[in-house]
């Protein structure tokens, strides 16, 4: 009985063993597809779902442009089947280069990716470069295509109806440079976008805060992998509702795909809407109770002058009969 436990312990090892080095193998024959962005990552890894091992470089609320390479991702793309990129990382060409890796397929999407019909731009050439890429699973990377399109249709609809309703196209914003194109197709009324602060000279923003606030602008929008200070300053120079999105999934929590991001942004902006016209509608409220206070004081000092009169008079003229 003892031989017969230890025998059935030593096959379920075994299994256990042979069951985990296939798994391992699987894993190690998937390619692996190194992104510079999450961008380029997230509509990688919606349309390869299983099928291949995803990537990024650069994590998702970082300027690529002040990035700096680690040796992780030096070892990535040394191992990588392909690699994707935009075309604006300095520090692309150095990478390849030190990774060893200079044959492998290099794939470049370049471009904006705001507003949505850009992003589908995005989905149908890295689901042209999967399929060239395994061409055995071209069914399932542009069934999966299809799903991660409709999805972000659907969700541009959602927000232009909720920005018709909200009537946006009344609403004065300054905004980041790199968020413009999703704030102008939203409808907003974009009367000046920004450089990165960094690059700005102080005549640009005198510029920049004087026009923003004769205008009246409402909002200031930043991008948040540029960072967000100098317009959380410019919002409170002018009076305007500080708002920050992020041009990345993955920044904050809930915008893993393109559709939940642009989902959050639209979200962010109709909110800050909301709060600027309440604001709007407490200071006309404390506004016409200071003017009806104000009329009522107007009033009562009039009627104590009269009063105040009133009573001289009638003391003068006790005064005189009493003569």
């Amino acid at each position: 009985m003892k031989n017969k436990t230890v025998m059935m312990i030593s096959f379920l090892i075994a299994l256990s063993l042979a069951t985990s080095a296939v798994e391992a193998s699987s894993t190690e024959e998937k390619p692996i597809i190194v992104c510079t962005t999450t961008i380029l990552a997230s509509f990688v890894e919606q349309i390869g779902g299983e099928y291949v091992d995803v990537i990024p470089i650069i994590p998702s609320g970082v300027c690529p442009a002040h990035y700096d390479i680690r040796p992780g991702d030096v070892y990535a793309v040394s191992k990588a089947s392909l690699v994707i990129y935009h075309g604006f990382e300095p520090w692309f060409e150095g990478l390849i280069a030190a990774s060893g890796n200079v044959n492998v397929t290099r794939i470049k999407i370049g471009g904006p990716w705001h507003p949505y019909t850009a992003a589908l731009t995005y989905v149908r050439r890295i689901r042209d470069a999967l399929v060239e890429a395994l061409p055995e699973y071209s069914n399932y990377f542009n069934e999966n295509a299809y799903r991660v399109s409709l999805e972000i249709n659907a969700t541009a609809e959602e927000i232009m109806e909720n920005a018709t309703t909200i009537g946006v196209s009344e609403v004065k914003v300054v905004c980041m440079l790199w968020q413009k194109g999703f704030v102008e197709w939203l409808g907003f009324n974009v009367i000046a976008a920004y450089k990165p602060p960094e690059k700005m000279s102080l005549s640009e923003i005198l510029e920049l805060t004087s026009k923003a606030e004769e205008e009246g602008a409402v909002l200031v929008i930043d991008n948040l992998p540029s960072g967000y200070k100098f317009g959380a300053k410019l919002a409170a120079d002018i009076g305007a509702q500080h708002v920050i999105l992020t041009n990345f999934p993955g920044a904050i929590p809930g915008t893993e795909t393109y559709a939940k991001m642009i989902e959050y942004n639209a979200r962010q902006l109709f909110e800050a809407v909301r709060r600027y016209r309440l604001m709007q509608g407490r200071i006309r409220e404390l506004t016409d109770t200071l003017n009806t206070v104000n009329m009522y004081m107007k009033a009562f000092m009039v009627t104590t002058v009269i009063f105040l009169a009133t009573t001289i008079l009638e003391a003068l003229i006790l005064y005189k009969r009493r003569e």
